[in-house]
């Protein structure tokens, strides 16, 4: 898969989503998130579909604010390089 497509799972399927956002049925509202929250969720779900990596990172193993405070702290960093610009 490439990185488009990476980014739309992630979309698709929020890591940081609530536990009462994956047990609901029907059609799931879009979560917030900026640009940098949509990035971190697209290097999970890239994560999640890698062999020895998406066993640990299954969402019912791991609670919904560590979830959360995972994507969180992705997009913190993903907001600095970029402020960075990739410099040292």
């Amino acid at each position: 898969m490439n990185a488009k497509s990476r980014l739309e799972h992630g979309s698709n399927f929020p890591f940081d989503a609530p536990d009462s956002w994956w047990s609901s049925e029907g059609r799931k509202v879009e979560m917030p998130g900026d640009w940098a929250v949509k990035a971190a969720r697209g290097v999970i779900a890239d994560l999640r579909d890698r062999r020895d990596i998406k066993q640990p990172l299954q969402i019912h193993l791991i609670d919904e604010d560590v979830r959360a405070e995972i994507i969180q702290t992705l997009a913190e960093i993903i907001r600095l390089a970029h402020e960075k610009g990739g410099t040292k």
